[in-house]
């Protein structure tokens, strides 16, 4: 990130708007006689100004001629149009762009014409002020925008300082608010009241007074806090996206760096993404990041902002909007001691929580409390049905800071023990739920469970084993993501889970291992064969020690130990284990070198005959897949193997299965099928996404295949990387193979 000369800055946006008739260079208008030029706005005439002001019609005639030579007015009607036009100056923007907030403009508009009142909502520092200001520059239409800040009211002085900004003055036995009235119903007026977290109530019924006695009169309010009126329709306002370089919060963050004079290169505009997403799109933390870029580099302050937030400070400006705390701390102050220790404990949920899940680590009867910090703006949504919700990264740290350590660990243990409790009652029908809600189940529990087995396992809460076998069975059925695969790795090599785990919870861990690191797969079999000591614990021992056995090339073992775990299945008449254990057979006989394809195909076929009778159709389009797959690299049956994967693309694509849907797309592209939807470029990122490295390698392989040649080496050498770590010995042979072709 280098800094461009003074002299090739960008130049201001905008300018702030200022009015053609002007005010001589040097002269102001005095406290009177802007008291008079806002009654004659109101079309008042001079005997009536005089009585009003308690002066004579000579001093008002005076004044009026004052204002004509100030304001360059030839006229009473100039001087009303003058009167609009410093309205409309009084809307100070800033001087920076306004990015990513034109669909806000639009909903605040629609509110303000279909009711006349709009109130801005959301949390600190995300933008409802210039939202407003913008909203009064360019979307006011006839009505003549007039903004007051109310940050620092208190009740009983709002209506002087809306009365004020109209340039109205008070005097003993005058009805002001009647004044104010009669003073907004001269010309369509837009009323901008910023900031009336604190004096919500009042504002609320001198709007409705106002409203009832102006008809041309629209209001629009910015609150964390919406007021609560019935005649008040809210936005409420998010966060800008963060999701990607091309984000809205990108491009605030990289123009705001422009702003300084800083020039960012390609791979730092990746940076400003990271930094964008992980401060979630909030505009003061950007901007505050913004500030900070001007002492750090964006890798050193992507860095920072890893490990918390305390880097996001400036001396300037002063006031609420100097930190994120001095931002937060203005709700804060707001909430009742009931809600602070509700926050800090919702707080303290390492993820997304709904409204059940918010009654378990609080108290009973926390619903409430709940959706009052909604209301707050404390807590912002997060989709998903039921409704799901979360705090900004930015106010979840800010509340930790708040919350006694005890407390974090008593959440974090129910929170635990509760996915442990959800996770056990799902897996009892995964193997035959592909419904579009298990899906979607799976997908939402998937990334909690994996945080509540990171927990159990720092803290060896007995929790740990049930969740890591659960998450297993969900991740080998229903797909799953990197991190979680690498959290149930951890589970796999932690000693205290290992020491109570059964053959069967062994067998569940390594299945959903065996496309991660079969290395660790054949440790997790050794143990179960050691442990074994019934005929469940045996099949399940000898299932996992031919699986690692066959990803690890000793086919002779593989078909050894299998034939065992065959015998047994049928004993305990277990048609899933069966079928599972042909797929383990069909991948062992195929071997690297696809020896034997047509043997292994018809293990497949039995596999998926035997998962039907199972009723587990996920497993029954993984066996055809595994047929497609070995007939695509053998060249055997090349058009069935086309049917098949198209089979299992459409099956994919009917249940939502991203990874069982990148399967049979990475077959169809090795069959050079038209019109495949994923290119092979991204496939690779969507296998890595889902922790299956055995395919990252795979698409790989294929991408190097079609790779210029002097790429091709590169390419190959990464998919090498990738086998190794996985303890792929299949690929690593055929990568070795590909490399020493490629040095000759």
């Amino acid at each position: 990130m280098t800094r461009v000369p003074d002299d090739t800055t960008r130049p201001v946006r905008r300018a702030i708007l200022a009015s053609t008739l002007g005010v001589v260079a040097g002269e102001s208008l005095t406290p009177r006689e802007r008291a008079v030029l806002a009654a004659i706005e109101r079309r008042l005439s001079n005997p009536e100004i005089a009585a009003e002001l308690f002066i004579s019609v000579r001093t008002v005639e005076s004044h009026i001629a004052s204002l004509r030579r100030k304001l360059g007015a030839e006229s009473r009607v100039a001087l009303v149009a003058a009167a609009g036009e410093r309205h409309e100056a009084s809307v100070r923007l800033p001087r920076d762009a306004f990015v990513g907030r034109v669909a806000d403009l639009d909903a605040v508009a629609a509110l303000v014409d279909e009711s006349g009142w709009a109130t801005i909502a959301g949390p600190g520092g995300v933008g409802k002020t210039r939202l407003a200001l913008e909203f009064a520059s360019r979307r006011h239409g006839e009505r003549a925008p007039v903004v007051v800040e109310l940050e620092h009211a208190e009740s009983d002085d709002v209506v002087a300082r809306i009365a004020r900004a109209f340039d109205l003055e008070s005097s003993q036995g005058t009805d002001i608010t009647a004044a104010l009235a009669v003073a907004l119903g001269a010309r369509p007026y837009l009323l901008v009241l910023d900031n009336v977290d604190r004096v919500g109530p009042t504002v609320g019924e001198v709007v409705g007074r106002l409203l009832t006695s102006a008809p041309g009169l629209a209001v629009l309010t910015t609150s964390r806090t919406p007021i609560g009126d019935g005649g008040e329709r809210v936005h409420s306002l998010a966060p800008l996206d963060a999701s990607g370089t091309d984000a809205a919060a990108t491009e605030m963050l990289l123009e705001r760096l422009g702003a300084r004079g800083l020039v960012t290169t390609p791979a730092e505009r990746d940076l400003a993404g990271e930094i964008a997403a992980r401060l979630d799109g909030l505009p003061l933390a950007i901007e505050l990041a913004a500030a900070c870029a001007r002492h750090l580099s964006l890798a050193e302050l992507a860095s920072r902002l890893e490990r918390d937030f305390a880097t996001l400070d400036r001396a300037v400006p002063a006031g609420r909007h100097r930190t994120l705390d001095t931002a937060f701390d203005w709700t804060w102050d707001l909430l009742t001691d009931d809600e602070q220790q509700v926050l800090c404990r919702l707080g303290a949920l390492p993820r997304t929580f709904d409204v059940d899940l918010a009654a378990v680590v609080t108290h009973p009867g926390a619903e409430g409390v709940v959706l009052r910090l909604l209301d707050h703006s404390m807590l912002v949504p997060a989709g998903g049905h039921p409704r799901r919700f979360r705090l900004l990264a930015v106010m979840r740290e800010y509340v930790l800071a708040r919350s006694d350590p005890a407390d974090v660990r008593d959440v974090l243990e129910r929170h635990a023990e509760y996915y442990a409790g959800l996770a056990s009652r799902f897996v009892v029908h995964a193997r035959t739920d592909d419904s579009h809600e298990a899906m979607s189940l799976s997908t939402h529990m998937c990334p909690e469970v994996n945080a509540a087995l990171r927990w159990a396992l720092a803290a060896g809460h007995p929790c740990a084993l049930p969740l890591a076998a659960d998450l297993a069975i969900g991740i080998e059925q229903y797909g799953s993501d990197v991190d979680s695969v690498r959290t149930l790795a951890m589970a796999a090599r932690d000693d205290r889970l290992l020491s109570s785990a059964s053959a069967d919870d062994l067998l569940a861990i390594g299945n959903a291992l065996s496309y991660f690191d079969v290395q660790l797969v054949d440790e997790l079999a050794i143990r179960a064969l050691a442990i074994a000591d019934d005929e469940r614990s045996q099949l399940a021992a000898h299932h996992l020690a031919g699986l690692a056995a066959a990803y690890r090339r000793r086919t002779e073992d593989a078909v050894g130990h299998l034939a065992i775990a065959e015998r047994l299945a049928l004993a305990l008449h277990d048609d899933w284990e069966l079928a599972a254990v042909h797929q383990m057979r069909g991948i062992a006989v195929r071997g690297p070198e696809l020896a034997d394809a047509a043997a292994a195909i018809a293990e497949f076929d039995a596999a998926m005959r035997g998962y039907d009778r199972a009723g587990d159709a996920t497993h029954v389009s993984n066996a055809r897949y595994m047929m497609a797959l070995t007939a695509a690299e053998s060249g055997l049956e090349p058009d069935q193997a086309v049917a098949w994967a198209a089979e299992c693309a459409d099956y994919a694509r009917a249940t939502h299965n991203e990874h069982e849907l990148a399967h049979a797309e990475l077959v169809q592209q090795m069959l050079e099928v038209p019109d495949v939807s994923t290119g092979v470029d991204e496939l690779v990122d969507v296998f890595r996404r889902l922790g299956d490295v055995r395919c990252t390698t795979r698409s790989l392989i294929l991408q190097a295949d079609r790779a210029e040649p002097g790429r091709r080496a590169i390419l190959l050498e990464r998919a090498l990387g990738f086998a190794d770590s996985a303890g792929d010995r299949a690929n690593q042979a055929a990568i070795r193979e590909r490399l020493g072709v490629a040095a000759r």
